[in-house]
């Protein structure tokens, strides 16, 4: 760096007045010629020479030197304010500056404010390179709060999926999908009653690059499913009768409703509550089918999302008319949405169909984190 800088040639005289601290010129202005007192105390400020040549100060205050290639000297007429840091010349014979210090074009820049030795390659003035806080700016490298604590599951590649199915999806009347439609081992003809075109459809048969788009998806449920079986329950509601019924809050964990003897129902209002966290989840596994009773209703509160909520049942999903369910449903065979019902989420069916009727599916749009 100091080889290129003294590489340059010295451009126009006036050039060199441009290196001399704003401070000093302010200083110069209000004061006059009483200046050497006010900030050159902190020590000498030197810059390397080449073959010689040194810089005084006729009044006190720091003293700075500059180097120069070729001989030659400067000196400052008032003394050093502002640490007279000093820069070298490359042909020798700098300009003296009546404020106190000195920069010679190209030089290496002098010392900030209170002395300091000039180098910085360039940097100088007051904090010299990096500014205020240096590198990485307030904070550091990541800023405000770092990397996301979530600890939830991922969906991987099924994201943009609003309905995956294994064999078929259908619909007996016009159900609203926001989202992708995909069956993983069947064609596009698998995926039936959705014949508008703002529906947008996958099979295996979909032309390259998409024909393994729903087999990757469903890849990556199996990986979903792998995460959430071996986690271990923070509430175990095991042969709970009726499972969740009437009004019941949840927080955020891992809630077991395993039945050995019954399917597990839904009932009444499920309220999930986040209690304020931004990476709360909330998994809730079934051994058996899930039944959601008509009009039952999975409520948020607190700042829980529906993009951390998942439903993991081993075996069939039956949801009643007019319910209102919110989360990531995975079964482990097939789904069935009657008449009315909404879902803030994903259904997902590891072996069989989705059977939907004039239903609404939404992928959540907003999240605070990894979905």
């Amino acid at each position: 760096m100091i080889t290129s800088l003294l590489s340059r040639r010295s451009k126009l005289p006036t050039l060199a007045l441009l290196a001399v601290p704003f401070a000093t010129l302010l200083a110069v202005a209000c004061t006059g010629d009483d200046v050497e007192d006010d900030v050159g105390t902190g020590g000498s400020s030197s810059a390397g020479k080449t073959a010689g040549g040194s810089a005084g100060t006729s009044h006190g205050g720091a003293s700075g030197s500059a180097g120069t290639s070729h001989g030659g000297s400067a000196g400052t007429a008032q003394g050093g304010s502002n640490g007279a840091g000093a820069a070298g010349s490359e042909s020798g014979g700098s300009a003296p500056n009546p404020n106190g210090g000195e920069a010679g074009l190209g030089g290496e820049a002098g010392g900030g404010a209170g002395g300091g030795s000039a180098g910085g390659e360039g940097g100088g003035g007051a904090g010299g390179e990096g500014g205020f806080g240096g590198e990485g700016g307030f904070g550091g490298e990541g800023g405000f709060g770092g990397a996301s604590q979530y600890d939830g599951p991922s969906v991987g590649k099924a994201q943009t999926f609003a309905a995956l199915a294994y064999s078929a999806i259908t619909t007996s009347n016009i159900s609203a999908i926001g989202g992708e439609l995909g069956v993983s081992a069947g064609a596009l003809s698998k995926i039936t009653g959705f014949d508008a075109l703002t529906y947008v459809k996958y099979g295996t048969d979909s032309l390259a690059p998409n024909s393994q788009r729903t087999i990757l998806a469903q890849q990556d449920v199996t990986a979903l499913v792998s995460d959430i079986d071996p986690r271990a329950c923070d509430v175990d509601l095991t042969n709970v009768v009726g499972g969740l019924t009437g009004d019941i809050t949840l927080h955020p964990g891992v809630t077991c409703m395993n039945s050995f003897s019954a399917d597990v129902l839904v009932n009444g209002h499920v309220y999930l509550d986040a209690g304020g966290d931004p990476n709360a989840f909330f998994i809730i596994k079934a051994n058996n089918t899930l039944t959601v009773a008509d009009a039952a209703e999975v409520v948020l509160q607190n700042g829980a999302q529906a993009c951390g909520v998942f439903w993991r049942i081993s075996k069939e999903v039956i949801m009643g008319t007019t319910v209102k369910f919110v989360g990531t449903v995975v079964s482990g065979t097939a789904i069935t949405m009657k008449s009315g019902s909404t879902l803030s989420g994903r259904a997902l069916a590891q072996t069989a169909g989705i059977q939907l009727d004039a239903n609404a599916i939404t992928i959540p749009a907003a999240c605070t984190h990894l979905q």
